[in-house]
Parts: structure tokens; C-alpha cells; sequence
């Protein structure tokens, strides 16, 4: 393919989309107080002991196509159904417990790579005769990139092990543009079989490990999740704390992934490169722009009002990789520029 060509493929969007796969979503809670467990505080180490419930099993939808999606989980109306240990019976008991996991079901039988992002785990609770009030108890800001909080990786768990090819991981992504820095876990499940699924596990991680919630005064659990297909983080941010990612059903005949930037001042200009890969990178302005000897384009964009930058990149079924890294302008910095990290765009597979 011709650098032309492949510069027109990454700004035209001349495909359909194909419908994006979907898995379901379901959540279990472990029924620690009614185990005799004392309640502390939402998002405490809630411990260990107790029957684990599901809780509208399999019930809800997560479209993997990269967008946030939100998840809602009400203990007080939603069918319950016994998993395991000895007082899982399909009924909520005790006025408290655990989020113990998030459950998905390959319902469709998808065998492509996964990555989950899950950020702002909240629990809200409604007293009798009171106003709801939430508490988002997982939120992975304050951690290291790569640190395990909240989740352990997809195969730690003996349950569900053998549904999912070796080498899954987890932990917390901070390069997350089209957010804030979330929980992220990358998967394959073993095969097709619509009923494999992945136990998201809380038990005993490093950080935020069994976190408590209220099952009583009409409580809900909630969070944001999206899945899809990630392209390869190449690295070199900064200076500046501007990043960049992308995310999609990938960049096959069909598909669609968007590139987001993010942690940019409001409408501030910048560019957005191009370039082939495995060409020299240029040390410029503080920064690293990988791959520049191989340049393609540079397109004149600017952040939108939150500080981001949003472009739809529609797939292809040539065989090409696009190196993509964008720079803002910011008076913060000594040369009054910014970095993102550098992202792979792998296109035909």
C-alpha cells in the first residue's frame, strides 16, 4: 500500500461498520455480614467468608465496540441466583457484603482479544424516607500504571481458568484519554462455546482487595465499563501530561476504531502525525516523535472543550501499520509543547 493510500485510509471513512460482538454482564456478591463479618465503611476490606450470589445473571449486554458503558445492579429487585458456598440460596441476606466479582459470559462466542476497562465502582443506598447517596469507591487514580487494584488478572480465578487462553493480565491503565485511569484486563476466551465465561475476582487483590458494600436500604452497585480490541501502546509521553490511546472493534475490512487524546487544555491546537514503522524517532522539543523519519502526514486539529481529541478511524483489509502521536500546544511546558505517547494502528488484522 502506498503512504498515500494508507494516510487516506486513516481519514476517510469509506466502510461499513460491522455489527460489534457483545458479551453479558453480571456481578456476585458475597454475603460477608450475614457471615457474622462487622460492617466498616463502602470500598473496605470486607473479607473473605461467606455464600456468593449472582445477581441478575447474565442479564445486561456489554457491546464491544469501545465505548463507556454503564452498568447498574439493584440488590433489592434484581433476580438473585445461587453460585457458590454454603449459604448461596438465591436470596440476599444480611444487610451487607462484598463485591466479590464481575461475570462475563462469552454469550456469542467471541474468539477475539478483549480488553475491559472498569473504573468507577460505586455502591448507592437509599435510607428509608432519605435521598440516595453514592459512594464511588473505585476509582484507580491514585495507583502506578500496571498496579493490581480491585481485580485480579481473568485466569486467577480456579472456577473459570480453563475458559480463557493463558497469558491474561491486569491492572491499572493510565493512559486511558477517552476517561480517567481505569481497572484494565486483557483476555481471549478458549473458544467459541457461548457458555464460557470469566470471573473478574476481587478476592485478596494488593489493593482495594474485597471491597464492602451495603446489600440493604434499596442499595445499587454500578460501574462504567467498555471492552473492545486496544492497539499497541508504543510509548514516549511527555512532556506534559497529555496521552493518547485507541480503542474499536479493531482496524479489519468492517471495523472502527477511535483515537482518543486527552489531558489537553480546552480547544488548544496541535497536530496529529503520522508515520510508517521501525523509521528513526526525532528528539525535538523536549519530546520523542517515534518513528518521524517515516512521516506520512500531519493533519492541524485541535483539542474540544473537555481537552480531548476524538477521531473515528475507519479499518482496512491491507496489511499496514501506522505509527500516530499527537503534540498541543501548552504554556505550561519550558517549549510550550505537549507529547502523547505514540499508539500502533494495526490495520487488516
Amino acid at each position: 500500500m502506498k503512504p498515500q493510500s494508507v494516510t487516506l485510509s486513516l481519514l476517510l471513512a469509506s466502510f461499513a461498520a460491522a455489527q460489534a460482538p457483545q458479551v453479558a454482564v453480571s456481578i456476585g456478591i458475597r454475603e460477608t455480614g450475614f457471615a457474622g463479618q462487622p460492617f466498616t465503611t463502602i470500598g473496605d476490606n470486607g473479607a473473605t467468608t461467606g455464600g456468593i450470589e449472582w445477581i441478575n445473571l447474565d442479564g445486561q449486554m456489554l457491546t464491544l465496540d469501545g465505548t463507556w458503558q454503564f452498568f447498574s445492579f439493584d440488590l433489592a429487585n434484581d433476580p438473585v441466583t445461587a453460585f457458590a458456598g454454603a449459604s448461596a440460596n438465591g436470596v440476599v441476606e444480611g444487610g451487607w457484603g462484598t463485591l466479590e466479582h464481575i461475570r462475563i459470559l462469552n454469550s456469542q462466542g467471541y474468539t477475539g482479544p478483549i480488553s475491559l476497562w472498569i473504573d468507577d465502582v460505586s455502591n448507592t443506598i437509599t435510607p428509608t424516607g432519605g435521598s440516595p447517596t453514592t459512594t464511588v469507591f473505585g476509582t484507580f487514580d491514585p495507583y502506578a500504571n500496571g498496579a493490581e487494584v480491585m481485580f485480579q488478572e481473568p485466569s486467577f480465578s480456579g472456577s473459570t481458568a480453563g475458559n480463557i487462553l493463558l497469558g491474561s493480565t491486569s491492572g491499572v491503565d493510565n493512559y486511558v484519554a477517552s476517561r480517567t485511569p481505569s481497572c484494565r484486563c486483557d483476555f481471549s476466551f478458549l473458544d467459541a462455546t457461548p457458555t464460557r465465561w470469566v470471573r473478574l475476582t476481587t478476592f485478596n487483590t494488593i489493593s482495594q482487595r474485597n471491597p464492602l458494600v451495603r446489600f440493604d436500604q434499596s442499595s445499587t452497585i454500578g460501574f462504567w465499563m467498555r471492552g473492545g480490541v486496544r492497539q499497541p501502546d508504543l510509548g514516549s509521553q511527555g512532556p506534559g501530561a497529555a496521552i493518547a490511546e485507541m480503542v474499536g472493534t479493531g482496524l479489519n475490512l468492517g471495523q472502527t476504531s477511535t483515537y482518543y487524546a486527552g489531558n489537553i487544555a480546552s480547544g488548544n491546537p496541535g497536530a496529529f502525525l503520522l508515520s510508517l514503522p521501525n523509521n528513526p524517532d526525532l528528539a525535538i522539543f523536549g519530546g520523542n516523535l517515534v518513528s518521524f523519519g517515516g512521516l506520512l502526514a500531519a493533519v492541524s486539529v485541535s483539542a474540544d472543550a473537555n481537552g480531548r481529541l476524538v477521531l473515528p478511524i475507519t479499518g482496512s483489509p491491507a496489511l499496514v501499520d501506522v505509527v500516530i502521536q499527537s503534540v498541543f500546544f501548552d504554556v505550561g511546558q519550558p517549549q510550550l509543547l505537549t507529547f502523547t505517547n505514540a499508539v500502533m494502528a494495526q490495520f487488516g488484522r
